[in-house]
């Protein structure tokens, strides 16, 4: 396993990064223990740096590995919360859920926000450094999809990392195609920011060129690590095998599948249209007072379902 130092920051991780979010109940549900033993084998397979959000409800499973691991890992949490309480109990949440002492990177998580998030969340990021500060964030920053939003934050002297979404489609990239955002990233780097990607799979759109998929991130220089979503065995392997540069043959990816669908239960949606508001991929829009998603479009990331107020989404 390769590890690179996050930017200009001391946090040294793993090229490969072990997104959390697929084992929470926004998408399959994993019992926190059947979850956690993946992500402990993650662990004694050479990953250290593992992404999770407040919003993902997977602290179970990353506690459950990190009580039965005794060396060193780098962790990065995010919150939606807008002003300063709520962020404050999303930092104190995630302390104790995980049993640390600190936490390695705390994220503003603004998914959809465009421009620059720390203006529409100031309570929020006033939070994020006083906490660091104080010592219970080692780094701060923010999550975004928007090609705008990375622009933004790289002018902010006190953001230290950038959590973006790239991939070779441009699926789900907002405000621009992956040539642009590769310039954004070029220059937040030039600039002295961390940087790290999401999404290079495309939310499993992208799974039939997974070579090709992961090999687009990983030739981009200044992307440090690279979250891939795992929930199965299976898939740490071959994300291992591919990120340790072994052979991977057309037999081993045979049968690789999403599996994931976006379902709504009619019967309890009552159009509301709040999932479209969430949606960081505008893949949702209104149609006989119901929402319909947009296949093409959609990351499948579950972020509508944890908004949805009546619980009638389901990302699986």
């Amino acid at each position: 396993m390769k590890y690179n130092f996050l930017g200009q920051t001391d946090l040294k991780v793993s090229e490969l990064c072990f997104g959390v979010l697929p084992m929470g109940p926004l998408q399959t549900d994993v019992p926190a223990k059947e979850g956690g033993d993946i992500i402990l084998e993650a662990m004694n397979s050479g990953i250290n740096f593992f992404d999770t959000a407040q919003m993902y409800r997977t602290y179970p499973h990353l506690r459950h590995a990190l009580d039965n691991y005794h060396n060193e890992v780098v962790i990065t949490s995010k919150s939606t919360a807008a002003d300063y309480a709520g962020m404050e109990e999303a930092i104190q949440e995630a302390l104790k859920e995980l049993n640390r002492d600190y936490i390695d990177i705390f994220l503003l998580h603004a998914a959809r926000v465009e421009g620059n998030p720390i203006e529409k969340r100031p309570g929020a990021w006033e939070c994020l450094m006083d906490y660091k500060e104080k010592g219970y964030l080692r780094a701060i920053g923010a999550s975004t999809h928007a090609i705008s939003a990375v622009k933004a934050l790289t002018a902010v002297p006190e953001v230290d990392v950038i959590f973006t979404l790239i991939n070779k489609a441009s699926l789900g990239i907002i405000g621009g195609n992956a040539d642009e955002m590769k310039q954004a990233i070029e220059a937040a780097s030039v600039a002295g920011k961390a940087l790290y990607s999401m999404k290079l799979l495309g939310g499993g759109s992208l799974l039939d060129q997974i070579r090709d998929a992961i090999a687009y991130g990983r030739a981009i220089p200044q992307l440090s690590s690279h979250a891939l979503g795992m929930v199965r065995m299976q898939e740490l392997k071959l994300n291992l095998r591919i990120f340790n540069d072994e052979e991977i043959s057309d037999a081993d990816l045979s049968g690789l599948k999403s599996g994931k669908t976006w379902a709504l239960m009619a019967s309890l949606c009552r159009g509301c249209g709040q999932c479209i508001k969430t949606c960081p991929s505008f893949a949702l829009e209104m149609r006989e007072g119901k929402p319909t998603v947009d296949e093409g479009k959609c990351l499948l990331c579950g972020y509508c379902a944890a908004d949805c107020p009546e619980f009638a989404i389901r990302v699986k």
